[in-house]
């Protein structure tokens, strides 16, 4: 017998810590947005335009992270002993993050761009690589979602995983 939706007791999910922590972080947030927004001095040389480093850097960061689990899981995937596709799965979310953090990796980035140097984008090599970043994983979500058995897709969406981990280090790099 289920009980009816009226007896029924709803169960929370969440522990009194949990909800704590929560209040916590985002009074946190709201202090780091205060404080980078309207606390914080203006750069000698950039201005204002620096704020926007402090959403542009973060993002790269989360964004290069999320690839690099991508590609980890993708490894444990295709080379484990066990093809366990919760590490496909890992590797999927973990793109879709990163496709996310990217894509406001390059908005913010052109932004920046626009105020500093007079122009949206710049031919650079690291920019440029950025961008062909971004598509090798929009790309790897694409293949994602293509006909055929789960253990099919994970596998190709693996070789994806690890072909694109060479192209995240080349964004990365800094010439010396």
């Amino acid at each position: 017998m289920t009980p009816s939706p009226q007896t029924s007791i709803r169960r929370a999910t969440g522990t009194r810590a949990t909800r704590v922590l929560g209040i916590v972080t985002l009074v946190m947030l709201g202090w780091l947005g205060l404080f980078g927004l309207v606390l914080s001095p203006a750069d000698v040389d950039q201005g204002d335009a620096v704020r926007i480093m402090y959403v542009h850097v973060p993002t790269v960061w989360l964004a290069y992270l999320a690839f690099i689990v991508t590609a980890v899981c993708s490894a444990l995937y295709l080379f484990g002993k066990r093809h366990s596709l919760g590490f496909d799965r890992v590797a999927g979310a973990s793109a879709e993050i990163g496709v996310v953090f990217m894509a406001l990796t390059l908005i913010s980035g052109s932004l920046w761009g626009r105020i500093t140097w007079g122009v949206y984008w710049q031919w650079d090599a690291r920019l440029t690589t950025t961008a062909l970043l971004f598509v090798t994983y929009i790309g790897y979500l694409a293949v994602r979602g293509l006909d055929g058995t789960r253990e099919r897709r994970a596998r190709r969406s693996a070789v994806i995983g690890l072909l694109a981990a060479p192209v995240a280090s080349l964004a990365h790099h800094r010439p010396r």
